[in-house]
């Protein structure tokens, strides 16, 4: 069996592969950051039974660009819902043939998958390898949900007599666009940086229960 020394010249080209590949990977990691954020919105009372999961989460990228400078992408879900129920009674006299009801009751319970996607330049106010580095972001982000309602409607004639039906029904929320504003501090501890945020965004337009102009999160990002 012949065995390749050090010198060799495939060894010499296995180990100038090695050596590029590692520098590679080292360029790549000092640009670029892969983690997730996770976070409560800051919402005010509802009325009208909302029933929103209280919380935020989804994965993140940050690209690092020269003098402090980065720019961040996230992709951030969140479970929306609320539950909405009505009761009609009538005493009103009515004329045969024609009998409406008397008693109904009509209950709507909405949920939807809301995906919001932040893309936020962002600048630094320390250098990298400090320990902490305080920083502020601004940029846009869309927002889709796709909701699906499920309806139950009782009514009970006025001879007594009742019937009900149930039905269910999809509809996607138009895309909506924002302008977030975010402040924060980034800690490092070796490769691993925790970071917490606080986040508001203002929406252009919202026609929806769920859909608020106005929200803010307090989030926590960690990174590698």
């Amino acid at each position: 069996m012949a065995w390749k020394v050090p010198g060799s010249p495939r060894m010499k080209t296995f180990l100038y592969l090695l050596v590029t590949i590692a520098t590679n990977q080292v360029a790549f990691s000092q640009l670029v950051s892969i983690g997730a954020k996770g976070g409560i919105p800051f919402l005010a009372p509802n009325q009208g039974g909302d029933e929103s999961r209280p919380y935020i989460v989804g994965p993140s990228i940050e690209f690092r660009l020269p003098v402090g400078f980065a720019i961040e992408l996230d992709a951030l879900y969140r479970r929306v819902g609320n539950t909405s129920f009505f009761g009609f009674r009538s005493n009103t006299v009515f004329i045969p043939p024609l009998t409406p009801p008397y008693v109904s009751s009509y209950l709507d319970r909405q949920r939807g998958n809301y995906w919001e996607f932040p893309v936020l330049g962002k600048y630094y106010f320390r250098p990298r390898t400090t320990a902490w580095q305080p920083f502020i972001g601004t940029g846009w982000a869309l927002r889709t949900v796709a909701f699906h309602n499920d309806i139950s409607e009782t009514v009970v004639n006025a001879d007594g007599t009742s019937h009900s039906d149930s039905f269910r029904n999809h509809h996607q929320s138009d895309l909506g666009v924002g302008a977030v504003f975010s402040a924060g501090v980034r800690f490092r501890a070796g490769r691993v940086a925790v970071v917490p945020e606080l986040r508001y965004t203002y929406w252009g337009s919202t026609a929806q229960f769920q859909l608020r102009r106005n929200e803010a999160a307090g989030l926590l990002g960690i990174s590698f």
